[in-house]
């Protein structure tokens, strides 16, 4: 229960954070790199700044709770793979689309893979794909006994 209240204050706080920073130092200059935010209103901006920081935030720890859900599962659960996947997978989406709506750059839609590779990396266990070891039974085949 208090690491729920933990996260959930952490992205409370994070939401307006990063929204404070965005509107801070990307309105900033003579061309802002943050154009299609900065065109409107300061507190419709922050406002919506918030909004998508607490969305990515909040996937993002839904993403990283099934991610620990699926590793931990044994034997292998393939739903709880299969939502972990598509979790990574929405938060990397969603990063992409709100930085290129942002600052106008193809490139941030490179947050898919690299979501993607990030999820792998927690998710894959190489022992799964060991062979599973032969049991010693008295019949086994192969072995010599000495009589």
């Amino acid at each position: 229960m208090l690491r729920a209240l933990l996260y959930g204050l952490t992205i409370l706080h994070l939401g307006p954070g990063f929204a404070f920073a965005l509107l801070a130092f990307g309105c900033d200059g003579a061309t802002p790199y943050l154009g299609a935010a900065c065109g409107k209103g300061v507190f419709s901006s922050f406002a919506l700044l918030t909004a998508g920081g607490w969305l990515i935030l909040g996937l993002g720890l839904a993403a990283v709770h099934l991610v620990r859900l699926a590793r931990k599962s044994v034997p292998p659960r393939t739903d709880l793979r299969v939502w972990a996947l598509l979790a990574v997978l929405a938060v990397g989406a969603l990063l992409g689309a709100s930085g290129a709506l942002l600052t106008g750059g193809p490139y941030w839609f490179l947050a898919i893979p690299a979501s993607l590779a990030a999820g792998w990396l927690f998710l894959a266990n190489p022992q799964a794909c060991q062979p599973a070891p032969q049991g010693s039974g008295s019949g086994s085949a192969g072995h010599d006994s000495a009589a």
